[in-house]
């Protein structure tokens, strides 16, 4: 039953119904399946013996990151902010582990990547339509575009934001790339022509410079990873990422160091760094950057290391690395599931690359792909023991070496800029 609920749960995650269908206008949906599918875990759990729940690093960095979210205001003795961190960001951590927990069964796993994909390429029909209608499915305006280029399109609640959208459309794309290019069924591969036709179009239409770097970053890290060659690879990444360039948005011709929004974003980022400077350990607060500046930070990596400080960043990065490496000890490890591995490793690059230009720590795309990749490993694990991946100090040291090296290469970014 948990993953009925778990479907429904993601239908009113990315659909939204209760946003904008009057009969569930205003309902706490989300909340109300989170609950339930929680329950109904525990209590699938409880009746069948042996049965415990998903164990992998994942777990412990997302918790260690709730912690980091709260501590940001504790130790600046703020209560009120604080209270608003734990509602704001537990809705990321139910997702992720009622996700990784209800897919305990490639079966479903392999059903819900598809579900996924499915409601994702939904919201770009619902974006084709919007733009040739001019209003979208829920009656909302197109978003009027900030400089050259066509008004753009978007959907409601979490998703108003046309490069929130993109990046979402950009996720499923990945997936995508490991069905039409991999070792799949036929079936699968046409399926994914289908709807990789659509989520492009999405994309374009969003006129998201964001998510048209994603796209390029997912497309070209495909092919180098999945060709035996490096070089060859890499020459159909680059063909490709050429084409999209040429035939990106509008928008895309405006990504010039010049430009005012450009240096506006190089200005945010070294305020960034000086907060993380002052308050280095558990940063100025969750939700806080914009307390004295008139923009958030246009990079998530900047915006972990200011508002929750190195603790922060270490456990963020650390989500992304822990994904990472479990994904391709399932490539490594499984040759019937590593296509799945190989299309959520290329959204998560794409994520990652969005998010050097893109303020979007906190957004829920990033927990699904942790939650996804998390249950992925967890099943190649149950069908082979000799797997291990506990996140050792190899992984500790790893991980803050990393969170150090974004640190500096975005400080030598702003001292060329500036």
């Amino acid at each position: 039953m948990s993953f009925i609920t778990l479907l429904l749960y993601l239908i009113c995650t990315f659909i939204r119904p209760q946003d904008w269908i009057p009969a569930f206008y205003g309902q706490q949906l989300i909340l109300i399946l989170a609950i339930a599918t929680a329950l109904f875990l525990v209590l699938e759990r409880g009746l069948k013996k042996g049965a415990g729940f998903v164990k992998v690093p994942q777990n412990m960095l997302i918790l260690g990151l709730l912690f980091a979210v709260l501590m940001s205001h504790v130790v600046h003795t703020y209560l009120g902010g604080m209270i608003s961190a734990w509602s704001l960001f537990i809705v990321n951590v139910i997702l992720f582990f009622i996700i990784a927990n209800a897919l305990n069964t490639e079966r479903k796993f392999k059903f819900a990547i598809w579900f996924i994909v499915f409601l994702i390429s939904l919201l770009a029909i619902q974006g084709i339509y919007q733009f040739n209608h001019g209003y979208g499915w829920a009656g909302q305006a197109l978003t009027k575009s900030d400089d050259v280029g066509s008004d753009r399109i978007n959907w409601v609640s979490i998703f108003n934001d046309p490069n929130d959208l993109a990046l979402t459309f950009v996720i499923a794309v990945g997936i995508l790339l490991a069905f039409i290019f991999g070792k799949t069924k036929w079936g699968n591969r046409l399926a994914g022509i289908a709807l990789i036709s659509v989520l492009f179009y999405g994309i374009y239409l969003t006129n998201s410079r964001g998510g048209m770097l994603a796209l390029m970053a997912t497309v070209l890290f495909y092919f180098v990873k999945r060709s035996k060659k490096f070089l060859l690879g890499a020459i159909i990444g680059v063909l490709l990422v050429a084409a999209i360039f040429a035939f990106g948005p509008s928008r895309m011709a405006l990504l010039s160091s010049d430009e005012a929004s450009a240096y506006n974003r190089i200005d945010l980022w070294y305020q960034g760094l000086q907060m993380l400077k002052s308050n280095l350990i558990f940063g100025v607060g969750f939700n806080m950057f914009q307390e004295d500046l008139p923009q958030t930070a246009h990079n998530s990596y900047v915006l972990a290391g200011a508002e929750l400080g190195f603790i922060g960043l270490f456990f963020f990065v650390g989500l992304i690395y822990a994904s990472f490496k479990a994904l391709s000890l399932v490539q490594k490890n499984d040759e019937q599931l590593k296509t799945y591995a190989y299309g959520l490793q290329s959204s998560l690059i794409g994520f990652c690359s969005a998010a050097f230009f893109l303020s979007r720590t906190y957004i829920i795309l990033p927990y699904v792909l942790f939650a996804l990749s998390g249950a992925l490993f967890y099943l190649v694990k149950q069908k082979n023991d000799k797997i291990i991946f506990k996140f050792s100090f190899i992984d500790v040291r790893n991980t803050a070496l990393l969170s150090v090296g974004i640190m500096m290469f975005i400080y030598g970014v702003v001292k060329v800029g500036l």
